[in-house]
């Protein structure tokens, strides 16, 4: 009987262990991304104007990120294909770099203006809020970064 108890309990508990690291897996590509995005909206209590605005902001930057993900594995064959060459031509790996910095900025800049879009449909007190998320947030997550 006491053995039998010992048996089940010792599967119960590894039961529970493989249950609660499974959840800790990362959430995914996006997971982090759309879960700040949640976030953000909870925290802000937008109006339903500015979470469809923030919606649409969120599909079109995981599109544009999902298009530069789908072209990462031509530009990493490109790059495997130079360092496997006998020497490195640097005017091809300086156009290949030069392509993908390209295709970031423009990431950046259609970025960037969606985030001031967005921004002037706040209101001042989502703007604090705003600003105090950030701020927690970095003493939170930014202790290591002053040396």
């Amino acid at each position: 009987m006491v053995r039998k108890t010992i048996i089940t309990s010792t599967l119960a508990a590894l039961g529970l262990s493989l249950l609660f690291f499974a959840g800790c897996r990362p959430p995914g590509h996006h997971g982090g991304a759309e879960f700040m995005i949640d976030y953000m909206s909870e925290a802000l209590d937008l109006t339903d104007a500015q979470q469809t605005q923030l919606d649409e902001i969120k599909q079109e930057m995981f599109a544009k990120a999902a298009e530069l993900h789908q072209q990462k594995k031509a530009q990493h064959e490109e790059f495997i294909a130079l360092l496997q060459a006998e020497e490195i031509d640097p005017a091809r790996l300086k156009t290949l770099v030069a392509r993908h910095r390209a295709q970031m900025d423009q990431m950046v800049d259609v970025a960037v203006d969606r985030v001031v879009a967005f921004h002037a449909t706040l209101s001042a007190e989502q703007k604090e809020k705003l600003v105090r998320k950030i701020e927690k947030f970095y003493r939170f997550h930014g202790r290591g970064y002053e040396q």
